[in-house]
């Protein structure tokens, strides 16, 4: 698999709030930012349920809508994982990244598979990562061919 560049990403919360479970938690925050790709830029606005698991390791679990500068509506999901760094209480995070969206001039996203990797400054609630489409590199393998027999 190839990883090739989508765009740059900043995200600043607009809104958090967290619960202590005891063991484990649930963050709930809303966040604005922007995507600027080669292909495609625009603003988000995005709801973050990130739950806390009990060693500490949040969940981002993001929806929400991009804005392209052309005015295309596309919905925006992540799922992933953010470990703490502790020299500086950061939060580096890897996502998935998925698009919807009924826009033909963006349709091609329906069918992109990506990732987000980043770090979430968690004084100033900023997040700034690098987003990737993820090539194949295995194609037209015929059914069957590779595998043991």
């Amino acid at each position: 698999m190839d990883f090739l560049p989508l765009g740059d990403v900043e995200l600043h919360y607009t809104s958090l709030t967290s619960l202590d479970y005891g063991v484990g938690g649930q963050h709930y925050g809303t966040m604005d930012g922007w995507l600027r790709g080669e292909d495609v830029r625009g603003e988000l606005r995005l709801t973050n349920l990130a739950p806390r698991r009990p060693d500490n390791v949040n969940l981002p679990t993001l929806r929400g809508l991009l804005t392209t500068e052309d005015d295309a509506l596309v919905y925006v999901e992540m799922n992933g994982i953010a470990t703490l760094r502790p020299a500086d209480d950061a939060r580096v995070f890897v996502t998935s990244l998925t698009f919807r969206t009924g826009d033909a001039r963006y349709a091609w996203l329906n069918t992109l598979f990506g990732v987000l990797e980043g770090v979430l400054d968690t004084v100033a609630l900023t997040a700034r990562g690098r987003a990737y489409r993820c090539q194949p590199t295995i194609g037209g393998m015929e059914p069957g061919r590779g595998q043991a027999e």
